[in-house]
């Protein structure tokens, strides 16, 4: 090989290794954005405290850091009273919101619910109200892990748990029990009946809570139990064993 061209490859090489691990870190890091939008995008939680209407978002940090007033959530207090102060609210105690937008970075997620606390009439009216003043807009969490987030990070079953510290998560999570069932106990549930084989958490999740419940005795080692319910007129008796649905009768 004529040394001049030599020379070249060997110049350009570094650059074509950098160039493979940042094309790659480019697509893990659109598959991780795809997967979290796909987990979270459109699903509703209920917020478990009032969330200020704030563009910025409300800062929840994975380990509580020392040099703030952060209780064990991760929150700042301090600052969250404020916000609700100057901004307003922009999602209430209980009440149940959508997810409009996810963003990931380097070192944090953002949930935007309800469009992120942008607000209707903007910042400045913001500043004018009260902590007990409803704003259009929602609110935001950043959730920032204080380091460079990893793939396991955002796991579902992860970032699910680092949410549920201010958000009911329970409907995302229904979501993904059901994706996981046989497809004949999850076509069930759609159709709001009981049928064989079907735990107590997925009767709940087709029927609600029962009418009522009774123990029954029993002389062996199995745990039997019974439900009732009221339906369209119907009397339904769901029977379990071992925590599964044994029999259904439906009078």
């Amino acid at each position: 090989m004529h040394p001049l061209r030599k020379q070249v490859i060997w110049a350009i090489l570094p650059g074509i290794l950098w160039v493979i691990p940042a094309a790659a870190h480019a697509s893990t890091f659109k598959d991780a954005q795809k997967q979290l939008e796909t987990l979270l995008l459109g699903k509703d939680v209920k917020a478990l405290v009032d969330l200020p209407a704030y563009k910025e978002g409300v800062d929840v940090y994975y380990l509580p850091p020392s040099n703030k007033r952060s209780d064990e959530r991760g929150l700042d207090l301090g600052e969250m009273t404020k916000l609700l102060k100057d901004k307003g609210v922009g999602v209430e105690r209980d009440e149940w919101v959508t997810i409009t937008n996810v963003k990931i970075d380097s070192d944090k997620v953002e949930v935007h619910l309800e469009g992120g606390g942008e607000g209707r009439r903007g910042s400045n009216h913001a500043n004018k109200v009260g902590a007990s003043y409803k704003r259009a807009g929602g609110s935001r969490l950043n959730l920032r892990y204080q380091k460079d987030r990893s793939d396991t990070d955002i796991a579902p079953q992860n970032i699910l748990r680092f949410m549920s510290r201010l958000l009911d998560v329970s409907r995302i999570e229904q979501k993904i029990e059901e994706k996981q069932m046989p497809p004949e106990l999850r076509a069930a549930i759609e159709a709001h009946t009981v049928v064989e084989n079907m735990t107590y958490e997925m009767v709940l999740m087709s029927f609600g809570d029962p009418d009522q419940k009774k123990v029954d005795d029993s002389n062996d080692m199995h745990l039997r139990e019974t439900w009732f319910y009221l339906k369209n007129g119907h009397r339904w008796v769901v029977r379990f064993e071992d925590g599964k649905v044994a029999k259904t009768q439906v009078f």
